[in-house]
Formats: C-alpha cells, structure tokens, sequence
C-alpha cells in the first residue's frame, strides 16, 4: 500500500496523520464559521427603526475617502517624478514640488475631514428600546454599523454643553467612544422613540 506524504515544516506526515491535522482544520473553521453566522443572524432577526438621518453623511464619506486617494496618487506621483527628474525628462525641483503638493494636500484633507470623523448618517432602535444601531463614517470614508446597548449610550441631555453644540450634538458611549450627530442638518423619523432612548 502506497502511503502519501506531505513535507510541512520540515516533518514528513503520513496519510493518516495528514487526514487528523485537515479534519482539525476544517472543524476550527466551521465553528468559527457557524458561531460568526449564528451571531450575524441574531443580529438580522432583530427588528430595527430608523429613527435618524443625515442625508449629507455621502458627502462626508466622499471627502474622508478623497484623503486616502490623494495619499495613494502622492505614493506614486513622488518616486515617479524623482526618477523622471534624474532620466532629465521633468526639470530640476520637480521631485520637490511633487513632494510639496502631495504632503500639503494629505494634511490639508486629514484637517478637513478630522471634525467629521464618526458623524453618523443613521440611527436605529429595536423594538423593545434596548438597543442601538448606530451606522457612522470612519476618518478613511468607510460605514460603520455597530449595536450597542441602550445603557452604554450616554443621554444628550445628560452631557454638559459645548461650543459646537449650534452645528452638532457630541454623543457619547460607556466606552470612550465619540460621535457627531447633525441632529438640526438630518431628519429625525421618530422623535417619540428617540426622544425615550437616547435623551
């Protein structure tokens, strides 16, 4: 009988052994798999109301993703020049003025979209007031969904007032984690079930 053998880490393992360490493999996998799932279907079968939205937050998104576009142009414009500088293709300073440009524009786009990291762009309730789901814009552009408990929200009316409390609201979790809520710019849904949950 032929026995196969696979070379792995410097260790010959026979069919057999081959055979045990693949099936622990697969069955890690398909718990870590069925365990993720059952969590992300518990998560769906819960009913949610929209309660808030802020129609702008495309905007913001489209803005905190122009940074990291002009970063990965700058990362390719840079050498590019340099090496066109040194072929005597570009003129002198070119590598410069590149370098110039790009680093100025990355911060000026980070300064920019700075005060609108974490805006959230729509705010959701269960049924039974328990929990939230709060989906905002992340400082790269991208949505960020998370449910939280209503307990670790921090009641608005509970906050000491700010300077920018005219443009927006500064809500805030149990965990240090902070949001922008452009409450006058967005459309609130259901200011009942708002009101009861996160005031």
């Amino acid at each position: 009988m032929r026995i196969a053998t696979c070379f792995v880490n410097n260790v010959f393992l026979n069919n057999s052994t081959w055979t045990v360490i693949r099936n622990s493999i697969r069955n890690t996998w398909l718990t870590r798999t069925c365990s993720s799932k059952a969590s992300y279907d518990q998560d769906r079968s819960q009913k949610f109301e929209t309660v808030f939205s802020f129609p702008f937050v495309r905007h913001i998104a489209t803005l905190n993703r122009m940074k990291l576009y002009h970063i990965m142009g700058t990362s390719l414009a840079v050498p590019g020049c340099g090496l066109l500088e040194t072929l005597s293709v570009l003129p002198e300073y070119s590598f410069v003025a590149a370098s110039y440009i790009g680093v100025t524009g990355a911060i000026l786009f980070s300064l920019a979209s700075l005060p609108l990291n974490n805006a959230i762009g729509f705010l959701y309730i269960s049924e039974d007031n328990k929990q939230i789901k709060i989906s905002s814009v992340d400082f790269w552009g991208r949505r960020r969904d998370r449910i939280v408990s209503a307990n670790e929200w921090t009641p608005l009316l509970d906050m000491k007032p700010k300077t920018m409390d005219a443009i927006y609201l500064s809500p805030e979790l149990t965990d240090g984690t902070k949001y922008k809520l452009f409450i006058k710019f967005g459309k609130v849904l259901n200011s009942i079930k708002m009101g009861q949950v996160i005031e």
